[in-house]
């Protein structure tokens, strides 16, 4: 008997029709990951319209060279300059749902300061949101990698984190013993003075400058009294920098140190170890934290190559440009903030 081809059988053919249909409509997952809220999130298309709901998330998004792609950004987001043209969808803790909403966006990229209400809002709405929040420098790498994924950036996004990662190793701090590490104060404010403590992202930077946190003891940012820093007396004072009433280039909190007679008696003030860091650059968990852990390490470096007699061989810190008070202030909002929700 000759064998019937499917084109033979109407039932076949209409069947094979169908199927043939199925696959044609049926989307491919473009990618699907584990957030940092732990949850999956599949996208079936790679995303050509992105908001980002947080400035260190911009720049990691910037550095992938996906500028071209955001059509949304919070108020603090400032870096690259680029990023200044794309709309803006609010601030930190008051994002507007409808501004999003209205940027078409087919991925949001959120935070941990994300209100929790706002991301289940936006994902009533049908978008798409995937939560990056790195806690410390190691989660950020990993995070690079994960919005790569995401986004179809996949070698961009490899080849930014084996950079990152041989920068941080280079820096040779990994194997020194913990009796010849320089205690290190990170200082988010002077009045009331407001320090990193552990848990935090300036603690990880200090561990990888090779220093220790002068101020482990305190669970994520917090405020020490006078007496207690005085007490501490840390080898090597680190500050915001910035934070100036006007556009001048100021770093008040350096100068609050250098010139007030309370820090007098500080070892690190009296030899000059008290180094400006600019305050988004150790404050966002993107990719220029590593900038910021190399600025710390070579102030390390620095203090090591003095005691031993030998010349440092390094330029001085750079100072760091100031902000207007409007920025210190929502800077410092934002600090309590992240600090509240993660208690």
């Amino acid at each position: 008997m000759p064998r019937t081809t499917p084109f033979q059988n109407p039932q076949a053919a209409l069947l094979a029709a169908l199927l043939l249909v199925s696959f044609a409509v049926l989307p491919v997952s473009a990618a699907t990951v584990i957030d940092d809220a732990g949850t999956h999130v599949t996208l079936n298309t790679t995303p050509q319209r992105i908001v980002s709901l947080a400035p260190s998330n911009t720049e990691i998004l910037a550095a992938l060279g996906l500028t071209g792609r955001l059509v949304g950004i919070t108020d603090v987001c400032n870096y690259p300059p680029e990023v200044n043209t794309v709309p803006r969808i609010g601030g930190y803790s008051a994002i507007s749902t409808e501004k999003v909403s209205a940027a078409r966006p087919d991925l949001v990229i959120a935070s941990d300061i994300t209100p929790a209400e706002t991301t289940a809002r936006l994902r009533a709405l049908g978008l798409n949101v995937v939560v990056v929040a790195p806690r410390n420098i190691d989660d950020m790498i990993r995070d690079i990698r994960l919005v790569g994924a995401l986004t179809g950036t996949d070698a961009e996004a490899e080849r930014l984190a084996w950079n990152l990662s041989s920068r941080l190793a280079n820096l040779g701090t990994a194997e020194r013993p913990a009796g010849t590490r320089p205690t290190i104060a990170h200082v988010v404010w002077n009045n009331p003075l407001y320090v990193s403590g552990n848990d935090t992202l300036q603690n990880d930077v200090i561990e990888h400058a090779g220093g220790t946190n002068a101020f482990a003891r305190v669970s994520g940012w917090g405020t020490v009294s006078l007496e207690e820093f005085l007490m501490t007396n840390p080898d090597i004072i680190i500050v915001n920098g910035g934070g100036g009433m006007d556009n001048e280039t100021r770093d008040v909190i350096l100068e609050d140190f250098m010139t007030r007679p309370q820090y007098a008696s500080l070892s690190a003030v009296k030899i000059h170890r008290v180094y400006a860091v600019k305050a988004d650059t150790i404050s966002r968990a993107g990719p220029r934290i590593v900038d910021a852990t190399e600025q710390v390490a070579a102030d390390v470096r620095e203090m090591t190559r003095a005691e031993s007699g030998g010349s440092t061989g390094l330029a001085p810190t750079a100072r760091t440009p100031g902000f207007c008070a409007a920025g210190t202030v929502l800077f410092i909002a934002a600090f309590v903030f992240l600090v509240q929700r993660r208690r």
